[in-house]
Parts: structure tokens; sequence; C-alpha cells
């Protein structure tokens, strides 16, 4: 191998392990911010959880003078049984759409590294 190639070679090799080590401390960071925000949404799912419980009891209650206890608890199980199916075929086309977005980026930089290690063999 030439000269100019090992120097090629070596900047390669330079850049690679520079890139390994800044992806290293970006995950750290990623997995510790990650855990703060995760307990945050959970601490805000339970306050959320507890608020819908109580507008919950008020709605029902109000119902429950037009209607019997039992139709007014049926209307509101069947509001929220369609609100959950609506928002769970919104979320399942969202990750079907970020999947299909991850690997088409995953393929492209494939491609890329495929074609950038071709052309530095051909030199």
């Amino acid at each position: 191998m030439s000269e100019a190639a090992e120097n090629v070679v070596a900047v390669v090799v330079e850049s690679a392990m520079s890139a390994r080590e800044e992806l290293g401390d970006t995950v750290t960071e990623a997995v510790t911010e990650g855990r703060g925000g995760l307990s945050a949404l959970a601490a805000g799912g339970a306050c959320g959880l507890l608020a819908t419980l109580t507008a919950h009891a008020a709605i029902q209650q109000r119902l429950s003078r037009a209607w019997s206890p039992e139709i007014a608890a049926g209307v509101l199980a069947l509001t929220y049984a369609t609100g959950a199916s609506v928002l769970v075929r919104y979320g399942r086309t969202r990750l079907r759409r970020a999947r299909e977005a991850s690997r088409e980026t995953v393929d492209l930089s494939r491609e890329t590294v495929v074609r950038t290690v071709d052309e530095l063999a051909r030199g």
C-alpha cells in the first residue's frame, strides 16, 4: 500500500475512533437525561390520572341526575373506550412511521459507509 493510502487509512481510523468516543458521551448523556425525563413524565401522568378521576366522578354525578347511575356509567365507559381506540390507532400509525423513517436512515447510512469504503479502497 502506498504512503498516501496509508495516510488516508490512518485519518479514517482516527476519525472513526473520535466519532465513537463522541457517540459514547452522547449516549451516556441521553440515558441520564432520559431517566430524568421519564421520572417527570411518570409524575405528570399520576397527576393527570388523579385529575381525570376527579373529573370522572363529577361528570358521572351530573349524568346520574338525568339518567340512572348505570346508564351514566355506561355512557362514560363507551366514551372512554372510543377515545382510547382512536388514540391507540393514532399512536400505532405514528410509531409505524417513525420505524420506517429509522429504517430509511439506517439504510442510507449503510449505503454511505459502503460507498465511502469503496471510494477509499479504489484510491
